[in-house]
């Protein structure tokens, strides 16, 4: 068995797996790709042949150039193809079977101070775009709710229980939240004035609309940051500032 035939045997194994995300689905595509491109040649080797010694040799050339998280998902990824051709009967032994993981830094953003970030949303609402306000609106979700994006988007009027001071928050429709469970997140004054100055805006608005309009705003958060000198933020960061902002 090759180590292309191994790969597709993973490969339709986790295609019909319901315990993975299309995501995640989509990130381990990702990180074949690299290890394909890192290591010319694997496809056609027979799994039996590869070594230690030739998984040590690609991985020290991997290293140089990906980060420690794509560098551990690389491994995982030959380990679980060559797990797979020793179910199969084709091998006996796993190269990639006992590698200690390479230590991951955590990122810790840079946040701004509550004045600061309202003059942050300020640009933005002020930036004279065409979804200007729309952006600043979602900012201010991501903040205010410490939501990640992929729940956001998909936040409702009819999850915005005003009577409970909460949002029921339930991610994606196909896969749900990133741990595959609803969660109730309270309204803080922030969120609650938010929402609230949101939804008289759009008055007649179904509960099946999204409260968020527009997906992703990188630009217009790059354009505002600079002009107020605070550093670049990404969408996930702005979830932290939940704590700091209540």
């Amino acid at each position: 068995m090759t180590f292309a035939a191994a790969l597709d045997l993973l490969r339709q194994q986790v295609g019909t797996t319901t315990l993975l995300k299309p995501s995640t689905k989509r990130y381990q595509s990702e990180i074949a790709a690299a290890v394909m491109k890192s290591w010319p040649g694997l496809e056609q080797r027979p799994v039996q042949e590869i070594s230690d010694l030739d998984r040590k040799s690609w991985a020290a050339k991997f290293s140089e150039h990906y980060s420690p998280t794509r560098d551990n998902a690389a491994v995982g990824l030959l380990r679980s193809a060559f797990a797979t051709a020793i179910e199969a009967g084709a091998s006996y032994r796993n190269p990639a079977g006992a590698v200690n993981r390479a230590s991951v830094r955590v990122k810790v953003p840079s946040l701004p101070g509550s004045d600061q970030f309202e003059r942050f949303l300020a640009e933005m609402e002020n930036g004279g775009g065409g979804k200007s306000r729309e952006c600043a609106e979602m900012v201010r979700c991501l903040a205010y709710g410490g939501f990640r994006i992929s729940e956001a988007r998909n936040i409702t009027w009819g999850d915005c229980n005003f009577d409970k001071g909460e949002i029921v928050v339930r991610g994606e429709p196909a896969t749900g939240t990133k741990n595959w469970t609803i969660r109730r997140v309270p309204m803080i004054s922030n969120l609650r004035d938010f929402l609230e100055t949101a939804q008289a805006a759009r008055s007649g608005e179904s509960p099946e609309t999204p409260i968020l309009r527009v997906s992703e705003c990188p630009d217009a958060m790059d354009r505002a940051a600079k002009l107020v000198g605070m550093p670049r933020l990404t969408h996930h960061d702005h979830r932290h500032l939940s704590h700091a902002l209540h």
